[in-house]
């Protein structure tokens, strides 16, 4: 089964950039729980500035 995932954590509250330190250690948590991260897609808002990204992760079954 796949799953989309939005991250949008940020490093400070409303201005601060994406949170990319966490952003990859969820991805390894998920690796290492077994789920295969299939794409990540920047988002961005309509002045180009990043806002998050989309993750779209298949999940295992068991």
């Amino acid at each position: 089964m796949r799953k989309v995932v939005i991250f949008n954590k940020r490093t400070n509250r409303f201005f601060g950039d994406v949170d990319l330190t966490l952003l990859n250690a969820q991805i390894e948590e998920m690796e290492g729980e077994g789920h295969e991260i299939i794409s990540v897609t920047a988002n961005t808002d309509l002045f180009g500035n990043l806002v998050s990204f989309t993750l779209l992760i298949e999940l295992s079954v068991t």
